[in-house]
């Protein structure tokens, strides 16, 4: 059941976070053409009067598609105010979570969220080995479990919920152009970038080569665990044939990959 409510209450964030994104657009009069929830293989989707919801397979990530028509008619500012306004809702939920988890005020809870985004950060950088990301003694599942068993099922409920949209902030702030920090960097960068000399179809081809590598790399963080857990499930039942299962699993491992990547080319191509 926690992984359920781990799997469900990701999808539910990064939602909230496209739908930062949908409502400040709707705001100044943008109506968004498709709001993608997830990658992979299509689960479901609705439709509204101007936009197509839909929630894909994997929870890892989401794009709000508009139509660049529209977009041109934007100013700077509101363009900047959009991009920010994902990261927004995720702060807003993550700091509702934070007071409910603590069943104190608005302010407290502000202020307790806070803390923990910085000691998220100097945990991160200060803590955690190479080694321990990609083949932690720990797999997901058992943490996921064992986390789920510390609380009630809505201090679990409001525990995930916080965790999720502190990653999604965080994330999407870096300065990559995969993310919404480095969108938003562009727009204050690009215009001086122009004046310099340098041309608009180079900066996007360079823009397109930062976020295959860094497209590359999150897959490759993202599947290595699964794949090392997964083996190592195997392993502990001592199932025959190891070596086998160990190339099963990698030919699995590549056609994730290849899913997944295929799904960030798509997105690309559909934001050119």
């Amino acid at each position: 059941m926690a992984i359920f409510w781990y799997i469900f209450i990701s999808y539910i964030s990064i939602f909230i976070h496209e739908l930062g994104h949908y409502w400040s657009a709707y705001f100044f009069g943008i109506k968004a053409t498709d709001v993608i929830t997830g990658m992979g293989f299509k689960l479901f989707s609705f439709s509204t009067k101007h936009t197509t919801f839909t929630f894909n397979m994997i929870p890892g990530g989401g794009m709000t598609i508009y139509s660049s028509n529209e977009e041109l008619n934007l100013s700077t500012f509101q363009q900047f105010i959009i991009l920010g306004s994902g990261v927004s809702f995720n702060y807003l939920t993550a700091v509702i979570a934070t007071t409910l988890y603590f069943q104190t005020s608005l302010v407290k809870g502000f202020f307790a969220f806070n803390q923990m985004i910085v000691s998220f950060i100097y945990t991160l950088f200060n803590l955690f080995s190479f080694n321990d990301l990609i083949a932690p003694q720990v797999g997901l599942t058992d943490s996921i479990e064992w986390v789920a068993g510390q609380f009630t099922t809505i201090k679990f409920i409001l525990f995930i919920f916080i965790f999720m949209n502190l990653l999604l902030f965080l994330f999407n702030l870096l300065p990559v152009p995969f993310f919404d920090g480095g969108q938003m960097l562009s727009l204050l960068i690009d215009p001086i970038l122009y004046k310099i000399g340098i041309k608009e179809n180079l900066l996007n081809k360079f823009k397109e080569r930062i976020n295959q590598l860094v497209g590359i790399l999150l897959i490759v963080l993202v599947s290595i665990p699964i794949i090392n857990e997964v083996f190592n499930y195997f392993q502990t039942t001592r199932i025959a044939s190891k070596p086998m299962i160990r190339w099963m699993l990698i030919i699995l491992g590549a056609i994730l990959i290849k899913r997944l990547l295929t799904s960030i080319l798509h997105h690309f191509k559909l934001n050119k």
